[in-house]
Parts: structure tokens; sequence; C-alpha cells
């Protein structure tokens, strides 16, 4: 559906030239974001996201794994910091959890898709008004898989269904997992897929230690997720310009009660890498 964005101009411009060219001085650089996963801690994309505008630093993509894809398909379709805050804030577990008969999965995928397909102003890929990849990963090779076309909605559930919790999404004949578990972090998939020159890293799992508990599958299956996540979050993060962590000591992956908090977390570590970001452009 066609909106009004209501952002400042910089944040509505998308530059198309070839990303290879040498840059000038009449050709401002393409910022990309890479969003982690992180579940409930993906609230505090928000605050960076906000963090950013107030600053006038321009946003031309957007790569986001799990929670930093949910975050950032409703950024790049269109919607406010603040629409997207009141959706999520909202938001309860209850919303999206949909337990089936195991198979493939505890929790069907479907709930996450019709949350998405609820609260997204558009629908497909071709209508977004910044460029946007979710992130997810092959079930069968383990290998990430970008997903730029299509149905957004579908999309993010693929990118957010965590192994054994969440049922696989099927797209293009592939079963798809959670992001997570082969780029948490996707910088790789912002710089050589959306074309960013420079790319900002965003991790909400910052210092985060999980549960040592394991007394039921769910929590084992988080923690094995965690662990994949964190390996290769470390190695991307080598490859961003900034990376901006946010602390997410002492809050656990599905603590939405905590969600302030991670917001004002999210906006300090904004602004302590402020400068370095600024002088991407």
């Amino acid at each position: 559906m066609d909106r009004k964005d209501p952002r400042p101009l910089s944040f509505q411009l998308v530059f198309f030239e070839n990303a290879g060219d040498d840059m000038t001085p009449s050709r401002q650089p393409r910022i990309g974001l890479a969003l982690s996963g992180g579940a409930a801690r993906g609230i505090a994309h928000i605050a960076v996201l906000e963090a950013l505008e107030q600053e006038g630093i321009p946003i031309h993509a957007i790569a986001g794994t799990s929670a930093g894809s949910v975050v950032g398909a409703f950024y790049c379709a269109g919607m406010t910091v603040r629409e997207i805050k009141e959706v999520l804030l909202k938001a309860r577990w209850k919303n999206v959890f949909t337990f089936t008969v195991p198979r493939l999965g505890l929790i069907s995928g479907e709930g996450i898709y019709r949350f998405m397909e609820e609260h997204l102003p558009i629908r497909k890929f071709s209508s977004l008004q910044i460029p946007f990849a979710a992130v997810a990963t092959d079930l069968h090779t383990g290998e990430k898989v970008s997903l730029l076309s299509g149905s957004i909605a579908r999309a993010v559930q693929a990118s957010c269904s965590l192994p054994v919790i969440f049922t696989p999404a099927e797209i293009n004949k592939k079963l798809l997992i959670d992001g997570g578990v082969s780029s948490q972090v996707p910088v790789r998939t912002a710089r050589e897929e959306l074309k960013a020159d420079r790319v900002v890293a965003v991790n909400v799992n910052y210092k985060a230690v999980e549960l040592d508990t394991y007394d039921s599958l769910l929590t084992i299956a988080a923690h094995l997720s965690a662990l994949w996540a964190s390996r290769n979050a470390r190695e991307e993060e080598k490859l961003a310009d900034v990376v901006v962590n946010v602390n997410a000591k002492g809050i656990a992956l599905y603590d939405l009660s905590r969600a302030q908090d991670l917001l004002k977390r999210g906006e300090k570590a904004a602004q302590d890498k402020m400068a370095e970001i600024r002088a991407l452009i």
C-alpha cells in the first residue's frame, strides 16, 4: 500500500549506483545495517534506529537475522520508529505461539507469519522503501540463505524459526530455519547482497549469559542455538566497519518485561559508537 513516509528525506533516499565504483566526493557511501538475532533483546534495535535518525545518519539497506529481521522488515516497509515501538512493546509470546503435534518443531511458525502479515503496511519485497534482506539457514545444508524477494512475512518467519522450537518455513522448495545458525550478525549479506559500502553491525547479545539449567527441550534448544549464533557472530563482526554492542547482561532471550531497559541500553550503545558511525559518511 502507498504511504507517505514521515521520516526525513535523507532516510528515504536509496542509492542504486554500482557499489564497486570508486568513491567520489559527489557520491555518498551506502550505509547498511546488519541487525542480529536475539529474541526479546531485538527490541534494542528500535532504539539504535531512533538514535541514528536523530543524528541524521542515512540508512540505505538493512539485513536482519531473526529478531533483527522483524525490526528491519517493519522499518524498511516504511513504518516509523514510533510505530514499530508501539507494535513490539504490545506484543506477547502468546501472539505468535501455536503449539503443534511435535514433528519438525514444538511450535508452529505460522504464528510469526500471521503476526507480520497483520502489522506490515506492505506485503512484498518489491514494494519496500529501503532494500532489505531476511537471513535464514537451509536446514539440509546448514548454509546461509538471504531472502530478498517474495513475501516479507514468510521470509521473516523463516529467519525466526529457531530449530526444534519452531517448525521450519518452506520457501522455494527449501526448509529454512533461524538465520542465527549460519549468520547471527548478517554483515556479509548487507555488504555483498545489499551492496552496502559501509556496514554498521548491531549485536543485541553482548555480555549475555544464557541459563545454565537445562530442564526442558525448549531451554536446551535455545541454548544450543545461542552457542552456534555467538560463534558465527564473532566472525562476521570482524567484517563490519562499526560494531554496536548492546549490553544484554541479565536479560534472558524471552524476557519481554525488560523492554524499556533494552531500549535504554540500545540507545546508550548507539551513542557510544556515534562518532565512529558519523565518520563513515
